[in-house]
């Protein structure tokens, strides 16, 4: 269990307007939790709407990651956002999430997933896709065959905690780089999140919710491969929002052949993966702009 008032204390003097938005939603926003299987799934269920945004966390932390987004977002939609790192198989977890859409009488969903969660919403998506009127997918990979390697998962499995929470800080490290100057205020509300995100990673990244993450996006890669046709008789809408620097970018091709009524949004190269980050306002402008158009004409790309 996190410590709130803690997480609080850590990030404090590193940018003011954050973490006023940080703790004003710690003090409203509480953290749901159903038994499905013996599983305790925690969740957040709020905002206001017609439409339901359905989004992910458990790759990089809990739900409180996606305070800002949340935040935003809530005031004109509702939100069902998910930790998935309790399950370690697909079709389990997609099950799951239907019992959670269940608890809150939630019919129809836009899906949202970004980065790991990119890779949950397109396999919710492959088993949903009759409950799904859109899905936005931003700076996330498509399923590649040849990204299964069993030994990687196997030594997984031996190696202590330690090590695995050092793997991925280096590899949070590593998306976290870009190349162009940005405003020293967007700098700051950055590095308030990654501060959060690596104090997080202590109590959070156990091993065995680590283990359930990389078994997940294994058989991604392994079972969910696209094939022509499988969607055809979907009416809703896709957007990929992504750029041409981010380490995902040549699966943007993959995703635009297979997802039907697809639509393409790049930020400017020269900030890589942090590009939501660094034009945060923007890319929550993008996502309203495109879940407003939902069962309207399709998307345009741009």
């Amino acid at each position: 269990m996190l410590d709130e008032h803690k997480l609080l204390k850590s990030v404090e003097g590193i940018s003011e307007s954050e973490y006023t938005k940080f703790r004003g939603f710690l003090e409203t926003h509480s953290i749901k939790t159903i038994e499905v299987d013996g599983k305790a799934v925690s969740y957040y269920f709020c905002g206001t709407g017609e439409k339901t945004i359905l989004t992910f966390a458990g790759g990089w932390g809990p739900p409180l990651l996606l305070y800002d987004r949340i935040s935003e977002l809530e005031v004109k939609y509702r939100m069902v956002v998910i930790d998935i790192s309790v399950f370690d198989e697909i079709d389990e977890m997609s099950s799951a999430i239907n019992q959670v859409l269940q608890a809150e009488n939630v019919d129809r969903v836009v899906l949202f997933g970004q980065s790991m969660t990119g890779i949950i919403a397109q396999s919710y998506f492959k088993r949903n896709q009759d409950r799904v009127d859109g899905i936005i997918l931003a700076y996330t990979i498509a399923p590649r065959i040849e990204r299964c390697k069993k030994w990687a998962l196997s030594l997984f499995q031996i190696l202590p905690i330690s090590f695995i929470r050092f793997f991925a800080k280096k590899k949070l490290s590593q998306l976290s780089g870009y190349e162009r100057e940005i405003p020293e205020d967007v700098k700051q509300n950055m590095l308030f999140k990654s501060v959060l995100l690596k104090n997080i990673m202590d109590s959070y990244f156990k091993k065995k919710n680590t283990l359930n993450t990389l078994k997940v996006a294994y058989a991604f890669n392994e079972k969910d491969g696209y094939s022509e046709g499988e969607f055809e008789g979907w009416k809703g809408k896709a957007l990929i929002i992504t750029s041409e620097d981010d380490p995902g970018y040549p699966d943007t091709a993959i995703l635009l052949e297979y997802l039907p009524n697809t639509g393409l949004f790049k930020f400017p190269i020269g900030y890589k993966h942090v590009a939501p980050q660094v034009f945060r306002d923007k890319f929550h402008a993008e996502i309203q702009r495109f879940i407003d158009q939902v069962g309207e004409e399709a998307p345009e790309k741009h």
